[in-house]
This record gives C-alpha cells, sequence and structure tokens, in this order.
C-alpha cells in the first residue's frame, strides 16, 4: 500500500524534471542569448555593407 502512494508521487516528479528538461533546451536553442548573437551577427553584416558600398 505505502509503494502504491510512492509510484504515483515518482511519476509525478518524474514527469515534472522531463518538463523542466524540456524548457531548458528550448530556453537554450531559443532563448535571449542565442537572439542577441544573431542580432549581433546581422549588425556586423549589415556594417561590412555599408563599408563595401563606400
Amino acid at each position: 500500500m505505502i509503494a502504491d502512494n510512492l509510484i504515483i508521487y515518482a511519476i509525478c516528479v518524474f514527469i515534472l524534471m522531463i518538463i523542466g528538461l524540456v524548457l531548458t533546451f528550448l530556453e537554450f536553442r531559443y532563448g535571449e542569448p542565442n537572439q542577441q548573437q544573431k542580432q549581433k551577427s546581422t549588425e556586423t553584416d549589415s556594417n561590412n555593407e555599408e563599408e563595401l558600398s563606400r
């Protein structure tokens, strides 16, 4: 009877851990630092184009 209760809690904790891992993966893939890096690369590309057109 005690094991039956613990397995329910264990499954809930496992599901929460999986959700946390998925959200962490998404944050590192599409998060703010990645967007900042993309913005910097587009700024340097536009700066290079301006220098070439001069």
